[in-house]
């Protein structure tokens, strides 16, 4: 029993016959099921990859069908599809997928001895029949998953050639590689393997054609020459006929080859040390030596090459000397330095000119070495083969800068700093690395002591943590501020903090006379970015947020999303942003200051101008695209723009949706509150109304009434009719969830008036139903019934269904509140039959509350208790936390009328801990009481709330006392 992706999209039985799985669609949905086996696959997951996001009305029905049809298969097997809210799940053995089986049989090989790996590889390879995904129809599904399986297989290629190269078996992997090749001639990473199996097999006719072949292709196609592992690879053919014979013909009686031979073959020389001198005040940075200790000092468990990389002023070259001075008597043959100048405006070193030179201080007559690069590198590594040599290379600028100068003896050492990880040198070379961050706080406090003494850091305790902080934790940026208190005695601490306080001055405070600044070294790496990285770095100081993710880099760029994120990433290379999670970048305050400045003094006005435009335009998309996940609001009708943003987050459902936006809230915000001009108040009001569902849903009230009372301010400055009684409303709504009901009354009348003089939409109703609200917290319950009828009224005569299940929903729980619990029932079953559709929006979800709350009342507690389940179930599964802590308590409650006293005090730790999460005071208080009530502890989470600012949940409807 298996299922095949690897080629043509089958389900074979146990005895390997292949099972008729009909139509596309139905083979889509077993890929998307097997692809996620074990794991359950929400129905809006269906509709987003095998309906491209667009289902038709009947998508619901079809993937029932589509879902029994694969039942039927699955019976009797060992392969099981069940229904699992909200979704489906196919539950079984991962290794009865062929993709799955392929990605262990590959992470097996990863550890493994060359033989084993090779044996590995070779299995997962067989596993492929074809081109992934066959006979699904094209769209999400195929674009989201086929070149991610196909990039997977060309690695397993690649390490496969490579592990049987180091086996001596690379003539097996010809065939393979070649037809890669054929299917697609700028796989680039392949030639370099085809190139070393071919010469293994001594065709290097072959290999040499190989190259030139891809060389022309190259140029012709894409315009650029080939990349340093396929130019390694052109030297290892070209060295190819001369690897039997000596570098250097054994007639030459003093010639180079000799001082690989006997000591005594040897002229005398003097024993190099060429380390620079030793700075003083190094502090700290013990864990960091002990590791180089590990990696290359005698007796080491590392490879004896390692790369020290961070970012400016961090202290990798005083790091890296402190140890190579403490450990230079372990190293009895010499102590090599070379500044490779990476760094340097006029372009680094080059290396074969630094090998020449160390060959000259290891003794080797400057007449005996060739002039060929290629052969003055053999003579260098002939030279050290033998010798116990450390070599310590400074500002390495790439990978190839560093080859040529590593020293051939097992028991020699190179250490390697530089602010680019030189990720081939870990690749081909087998370097370990290590990333110097900033200096840790009690590190940096015993720096300022030893600089201006102890009793000053001792009078001015939080001040000196506080300049450490401004500082970034920097050693360069420390040494440097703090010279302007060695240099002004009378000074306090707290004088110092305050000037650089003002972000304005800072970078100018941290400047000295010479190139030992932190702008000197900020901008010595600005000189070695990309055009697309440096032009980024000025434009991040348009980004309000703290992080930043690859598609609103793409929309600052105004490029395509690859295209920001190969920015990005030579920006985190180079240590001026670092990746905190995966796809998500920031910066250093130093960093983001430099930013500002290169913003200033590199852009145009106008160039700043478009760019926030664009990122404005970006976060209006993205924050409309996450919201329809999550709700029946239908944002503002996008202002017409020709400039569309060039890529989205990947969201993929509501979890997803209120994940993304508790991770941009911040920025959403900003954004808002810092809109100027006509062009960017229309963004940015529509920025604000379509961010209320995602606060409804993750957000925390104070900044939700925040954003839209900038949005108000934004829609003010507007002349589009629409735009201020959408702002009113949504002001209104989050003030009755502050708990200030007259004020959002004013606001809310406001919009009813302004929307009436408008034709009739959905806008009007649902400024009608947040009226409703309010009047229902001001105790006007006939006048709340009222707009409640008028809304229903205004949404059947629109036609509108959706209007009309969010206004059900609403009265539901309106009519619940009043005791109305028939009526509320009724209400709620209405709601959720319109609504069915979309059974994770906050609309299905009040009403799915209000009906499990209403059968509670009447006292039917098993149709009751089943809908609280799935509740809760539905609700925690999206993420949608005020919802989810709503129906634990609730459930809490029937739980207690039932008797089951230990369950319903569990509900309500989690209803308490999920409010106490958005800071809702009120809710966690009265979960206190209903807690003491049953006897339990008033809870971890109540504790906690009852700390934080007063925050009132977000929902449609928010918590109340029920009976």
């Amino acid at each position: 029993m298996r299922v095949s992706l690897l080629g043509s999209v089958e389900f074979f039985s146990a005895a390997g016959t292949p099972l008729d799985v009909p139509a596309g669609k139905r083979r889509a949905v077993l890929a998307v099921l097997a692809m996620e086996i074990n794991r359950v696959v929400p129905v809006e997951r269906f509709f987003d990859l095998v309906w491209d996001g667009r289902p038709p009305p009947q998508a619901r029905a079809a993937l029932q069908g589509h879902v029994a049809g694969l039942r039927k298969l699955c019976d009797g097997t060992s392969l099981a599809l069940v229904t699992q809210v909200p979704g489906y799940l196919l539950r079984g053995d991962a290794a009865q997928v062929d993709v799955h089986e392929f990605g262990r049989l590959v992470a097996e090989a990863k550890p493994a001895a060359d033989e084993p790996a090779a044996a590995l590889l070779g299995r997962a390879l067989a596993l492929w029949r074809g081109d992934p995904l066959t006979g699904v129809p094209e769209g999400e599904l195929r674009d989201r998953w086929v070149a991610e399986l196909t990039e997977a297989r060309l690695r397993a290629l690649g390490a496969w050639a490579e592990r049987l190269v180091r086996c001596g078996r690379g003539g097996e992997a010809t065939t393979a590689l070649e037809g890669a090749l054929r299917e697609d001639g700028l796989r680039e990473r392949l030639v370099p393997h085809l190139m070393r199996c071919l010469l293994q097999e001594g065709r290097q006719a072959e290999a040499l054609a190989a190259y030139h072949r891809f060389r022309k292709l190259l140029s012709a196609q894409l315009g650029v020459l080939p990349g340093p592992p396929l130019q390694a690879a052109l030297a290892d053919a070209l060295a190819y006929g001369d690897a039997a014979e000596p570098a250097v013909p054994a007639s030459a009686p003093h010639g180079p080859l000799l001082f690989a031979g006997s000591p005594a073959a040897v002229p005398p020389r003097a024993v190099p040390h060429q380390l620079p001198r030793l700075q003083g005040g190094l502090v700290g940075r013990c864990a960091e030596s002990d590791w180089l200790d590990a990696q290359c000092a005698p007796g080491r468990g590392g490879s004896g090459l390692v790369v020290v990389t961070g970012s400016a002023g961090a202290g990798k070259t005083a790091t890296v000397l402190r140890w190579a001075h403490q450990r230079a008597d372990s190293f009895p043959d010499g102590r090599l330095f070379a500044d490779l100048r990476g760094l340097d405006k006029a372009g680094p070193v080059d290396p074969y000119l630094a090998c020449r030179g160390f060959l000259q201080s290891l003794g080797v007559p400057e007449t005996e070495i060739p002039e060929e690069p290629v052969r003055t590198e053999q003579l260098y590594r002939s030279v050290t083969q033998s010798l116990r040599l450390l070599v310590v290379l400074d500002n390495a600028p790439d990978a190839e800068s560093v080859r040529p100068l590593i020293p051939a003896g097992a028991d020699s050492s190179t250490v390697v700093t530089s602010r680019n990880v030189l990720s081939d040198l870990v690749v081909l070379e087998g370097a370990a690395t290590l990333s110097l961050g900033a200096l840790p706080v009690s590190d940096s406090v015993e720096l300022v002591e030893r600089l201006v003494g102890g009793e000053r850091v001792r009078a001015e305790p939080e001040m000196t943590l506080r300049l450490i902080e401004l500082c970034d934790r920097l050693p360069l940026a420390l040494r440097i501020a703090v010279a302007r208190l060695t240099a002004r005695p009378a000074w306090l601490i707290g004088d110092l903090v305050e000037e650089l306080e003002d972000e304005r001055m800072r970078l100018e405070l941290l400047d000295t006379a010479g190139e030992s600044s932190v702008t000197a070294a900020l901008g010595a790496t600005l000189h070695q970015l990309t055009p697309e990285a440096a032009r980024l770095l000025a434009l991040l100081a348009l980004h309000p947020g703290v992080e930043i993710e690859p598609t609103a880099a793409a929309a600052l760029l105004g490029r395509d999303e690859p295209t920001a994120r190969h920015a990005l990433g030579t920006l985190s290379v180079f240590h001026l942003i670092s990746e905190v999670s995966p796809g998500r970048f920031a910066s250093h305050d130093l960093v983001r200051l430099y930013s500002a400045r290169l913003s200033e003094t590199e852009l145009s006005g106008g160039e700043r101008r478009a760019a926030g435009e664009r990122l404005l335009e970006h976060y209006l998309a993205a924050t409309v695209h996450a919201g329809s996940f999550t709700t029946l609001h239908q944002p503002a009708a996008p202002d017409r723009s020709d400039r569309m943003p060039k890529a989205l987050p990947r969201v993929g459902g509501t979890g997803q949706a209120l994940d993304w936006f508790r991770r941009e809230e911040v920025t959403v915000r900003a954004l808002v509150e810092s809109a100027e001009g006509e062009r960017e108040c229309s963004l940015a009001w529509r920025l604000a109304d379509a961010a209320v569902t995602l606060y409804q849903g993750s957000g925390t009230l104070s900044a939700w009434l925040t954003c839209v009372e900038a949005g108000l301010r934004a829609a003010e400055r507007s002349t589009e009719p629409e735009a201020r009684g959408r702002m009113l409303a949504a002001v209104g709504a989050a003030l009755n969830e502050k708990g200030r009901p007259a004020e959002a009354g004013e606001h809310l009348r406001k919009a009813v008036r302004h929307q009436e003089q408008l034709v009739l939409s959905v806008d009007l109703v649902r400024s009608r139903l947040a009226l409703g609200l309010v009047e229902v917290a001001l105790g006007e319950r006939d006048t709340a019934l009222r707009s409640f009828g008028l809304a229903l009224e205004e949404s059947r005569r629109l036609g509108d269904e959706r209007a009309e299940g969010l206004t059900l929903a609403t009265m539901s729980q309106v009519l619940l509140e009043s005791g109305e619990a028939s009526a509320a029932l009724e209400r709620a079953r209405q709601a959720r039959a319109i609504l069915a559709g979309l059974p994770s929006s906050n609309a299905y979800l009040t009403a799915l509350v209000s009906e499990a709350d209403s059968l509670r009342r009447l006292g039917r507690a098993e149709e009751s208790e089943r809908l609280w389940a799935e509740a809760i179930a539905v609700s925690g599964a999206i993420g949608h936390t005020r919802m989810q802590a709503t129906a634990e308590w609730r459930f809490a409650l029937l739980l207690e009328r039932l008797g089951r006293r230990k369950e319903a005090l569990e509900h309500l730790e989690r209803a308490s801990a999920l409010f106490a999460d958005r800071h809702d005071v009120a809710s966690v208080e009265q979960i206190a009481e209903d807690v003491r009530r049953l006897g339990g502890p008033h809870g971890r989470a109540a504790d906690a709330a009852v700390a934080a600012p007063v925050r009132v949940s977000s929902g449609l409807v928010g918590p109340r006392r029920q009976p």
